[in-house]
């Protein structure tokens, strides 16, 4: 889950978070905390476009993905590496293709 909050909120989070690891208390979820520009370095609206497409063409490789969307397969390899990396595209080889997938179907909830 990636929650995006006001800069002048984050040390509250961070000290919830802190304080009620202090107290035993462990959320069941995986919370990303992000500032606004901190998410709008992650969802860049090329990140966005191959996000969507994804979602609307599940398991599809990367050649096709540059080839629809009109993109050099690098570049979107470059970005879909970096959406893995945050948790939210899975990249599996399948012989000589790279097949990509949504992780998770959970919305974004979004607080500024």
């Amino acid at each position: 889950k990636i929650r995006i909050i006001c800069e002048n909120e984050v040390d509250k989070e961070i000290n919830e978070i802190l304080g009620n690891a202090e107290e035993g208390i462990v959320k069941g979820d995986d919370t990303l905390l992000l500032t606004p520009h901190q998410a709008a370095g992650l969802f860049t609206p090329r990140r966005l476009e191959l996000l969507h497409h994804i979602a609307k063409n599940p398991h599809i490789n990367v050649s096709e993905i540059a080839e629809v969307l009109h993109r050099d397969w690098k570049s979107v390899l470059r970005d879909l590496k970096y959406l893995e990396g945050f948790g939210l595209v899975e990249l599996v080889k399948e012989g000589r293709h790279r097949m990509v997938d949504i992780v998770s179907t959970e919305q974004v909830m979004a607080f500024t």
